[in-house]
């Protein structure tokens, strides 16, 4: 009889490979230091991902999705393109600060470039959501008549920095500090 597998293996390397990846930098990290972190053998290791950067690329493709996902949650409950905007932009800062380790993985690894060309194409329709909702507040004038892209940078650059101070500090970002920033950044970009 094959032995019953328990636990949450893939959970596990993950949560391995992003504490490593934070703690070390993702250019340091050896496969050998998260299987030891994720109580596995390396061998183990290997049979869910053939290299360190597949494992790399898989963690923050997951990240990435979650972070998606929280932002197009929070925006579909908030009315009008400019509650929209502000609940991804507040939900960018509150992911942050609840997975403080998984964001400052993301961003470390987006920019060491270990992406892929495939990994950039299963990214594309989660930029392209948000560009929709970006896109919609042109056609509503509610943002200035912009390329999308440009209104992308301009709003999500300070959510970004912002949830990094978040995350590095562990403490909560000031919610009146957050909302003036956010205020700025709307400025910048309202109609």
């Amino acid at each position: 009889m094959a032995k019953q597998k328990t636990g949450d293996k893939l959970g596990d390397i993950r949560t391995a490979a992003i504490a490593e990846v934070v703690g070390s930098g993702s250019t340091a990290v050896s496969v050998n230091a998260i299987a030891d972190r994720a109580g596995l053998a390396v061998g183990t290791l290997y049979r869910y991902y053939e290299n360190k950067d597949q494992l790399l690329r898989s963690a923050y493709l997951v990240i990435k999705r979650e972070i998606h996902g929280a932002m197009m949650e929070d925006a579909a409950k908030a009315t009008g393109s400019k509650e929209k905007i502000k609940a991804m932009w507040f939900a960018t800062l509150n992911y942050a600060q609840s997975h403080p380790e998984a964001f400052l993985f993301a961003e470390l690894i987006v920019n060491d470039a270990v992406l892929t060309a495939k990994d950039r194409e299963e990214i594309a329709p989660l930029i392209k959501d948000i560009r929709k909702v970006i896109e919609t507040a042109i056609e509503d004038g509610t943002v200035l008549d912009s390329p999308p892209a440009a209104i992308m940078t301009v709003l999500s650059a300070p959510a970004i920095k912002l949830g990094q101070t978040a995350a590095l500090s562990k403490e909560v970002p000031d919610h009146a500090y957050a909302e003036d920033v956010f205020k700025l950044c709307w400025r910048a970009v309202a109609a």
